[in-house]
């Protein structure tokens, strides 16, 4: 996921030496926060008349100007973008020369700068966005270093850090060489940082907290605790409705993911932000095709496609959609959109996965076996683990291939497992006996992953680790998932220590 999209939430306030000043600025967030727009922004605009000199009123104005161009791309809000931060930033470089040694004034520089990271970042620019977020982070610092209790710079530097430690190869190499460093981990326990002890960074830092216990480290609890909250108090937030129909998903319960999203994408309200308003439709089309209503998810990924002002995310929901078709048996409509599958965004791993998936599966005929494997699987995603024994039973075993017979076995373990029978899971790793027979198979960082999780339930720590490094080095590149549950498990290991 690029960098913008992650943090383009980041909108810490500081600490004024003026109360109306804090009064009006935290008021105007909140506002921003209830997707009550009109009022927040003619709160900053009021911020703007009472002290022209700061840069905060004209800041929150294009962070909100920011916010709807990411979201639906229109030209006004980008101008207004534009405007704005130009504005800012010119009083934020005149607060910060008259107070280069306040942390308010370095801190408000950093916001400035980061937001046009995130602009950057956004336009493909990637030089304009890496040294803006540079400048961000040499601001944030800076901020920390003449206030070692000032605690709200630490939320803007989690952010990044956390972000940058997705970037690749020769980027990677250059963002490390100019002094920032990308580390997950480092990032994750700033933010943890800035929730705990900053004064008006809460809501921000328990929004990402969230993001990331579920996208990085399946910490699924940890999230439900930080994103129930926010929907709570912010029930018309489609942001924060969006993350919590995520991790409803994730976490395989997909009643309640269903129940968010209809909020978000109820036919009598006019969403606020139109990508968020897609993306929900996409989300309905998986969980469509989770529950095996392969019709309903064809419509649900169609309207996603049509209503998108991105390709991010088409490969794979074409992809979805063939699948679905020859589900039922379509297999003209399904070649159609394997072929559709090969157009998203080959830079995210969803869409390249499709595309990989869409040439093999484009002149392939699935077996009836097949099939059952698929519906099996839907039934795991779904919490249904007796529908997905209860598949794969019917399955005659006899006569199919090792990489099926393979994928069948990793749904009878998984589905003991979440059941916490690992007893029954043990006998079917006992047909095991030689690991490097499956060294080829592209499910076998899984199967490495399941066998981990068998040695650490068992007390066996150190065997886990061995099978836990293994899974790490057969990580197919696209599998984000997996590699969250390697995270998860990875953690899980080191406090068993």
């Amino acid at each position: 996921m690029r960098l913008y999209i992650f943090i383009f939430l980041v909108s810490t306030l500081s600490l004024f030496s003026q109360p109306k000043l804090d009064s009006l600025v935290a008021n105007g967030n909140e506002l921003s926060f209830q997707f009550n727009f009109t009022e927040a922004n003619q709160t900053f605009k009021n911020v703007i008349e009472e002290f022209p000199n700061s840069p905060l009123g004209y800041y929150f104005l294009s962070r909100n100007s920011l916010w709807f161009y990411l979201a639906n791309k229109d030209s006004v809000s980008k101008r207004k973008y534009l405007a704005y931060i130009e504005i800012a930033e010119t009083k934020g470089e005149t607060e910060y020369d008259n107070n280069p040694e306040k942390a308010v004034a370095n801190y408000n520089l950093g916001n400035i700068y980061l937001l046009k990271s995130i602009f950057s970042s956004t336009e493909q620019n990637t030089m304009d966005a890496f040294w803006a977020t540079k400048s961000a982070v040499n601001y944030f610092e800076d901020a920390i270093e003449y206030d070692e209790n000032y605690y709200e710079p630490y939320l803007g530097l989690g952010t990044i850090k956390y972000a940058l430690g997705f970037v690749p190869g020769f980027l990677g190499w250059a963002i490390s060489v100019a002094g920032l460093d990308g580390e997950k981990s480092e990032g994750l326990n700033d933010i943890l940082h800035a929730y705990e002890n900053s004064t008006f960074s809460k809501v921000e830092a328990s929004y990402h907290l969230g993001k990331i216990y579920t996208e990085f480290n399946a910490e699924y609890g940890n999230a439900e605790t930080h994103l129930y909250s926010l929907v709570d108090k912010y029930p018309k937030n489609e942001l924060f409705l969006y993350q919590y129909a995520i991790l409803q998903i994730d976490k395989r319960n997909l009643p309640e993911a269903r129940k968010y999203l209809n909020e978000i994408v109820m036919k009598d309200v006019v969403p606020k932000f139109h990508q968020t308003y897609a993306l929900s439709l996409f989300l309905k089309g998986e969980l469509s095709f989770k529950e095996n209503n392969f019709e309903d998810a064809i419509v649900d990924y169609e309207n996603f496609i049509q209503l998108s002002t991105s390709i991010d995310y088409t490969g794979i929901a074409n992809f979805k959609i063939a699948l679905s078709y020859k589900m039922l048996d379509n297999d003209l409509s399904a070649k159609k959109h394997f072929i559709l599958a090969r157009n998203g965004n080959l830079n995210i791993a969803e869409d390249s996965y499709a595309s990989e998936m869409s040439e093999i599966y484009f002149g392939k005929e699935l077996s009836g076996s097949e099939k059952k494997v698929i519906l099996a699987q839907n039934n795991i995603e779904s919490g249904k683990y007796d529908l997905a024994l209860e598949n794969v039973n019917k399955i005659n075993t006899e006569k199919i291939e090792t990489e099926l017979s393979l994928k069948i076995n990793l749904i009878i373990i998984e589905s003991y497992q979440f059941e916490n029978n690992f007893k029954k899971s043990a006998e079917i790793f006992n047909r095991y006996n030689d690991l490097s027979k499956l060294n080829d198979s592209p499910n076998y960082s899984k199967f490495l992953y399941f066998k981990s999780l068998q040695a650490f339930n068992d007390g066996k720590f150190s065997k886990a680790e061995d099978y836990l490094e293994l899974a790490y080095d057969e990580l197919n590149k696209h599998d984000n998932k997996l590699n969250r549950l390697l995270v998860n498990l990875t953690s899980k290991l080191e406090r068993a220590k």
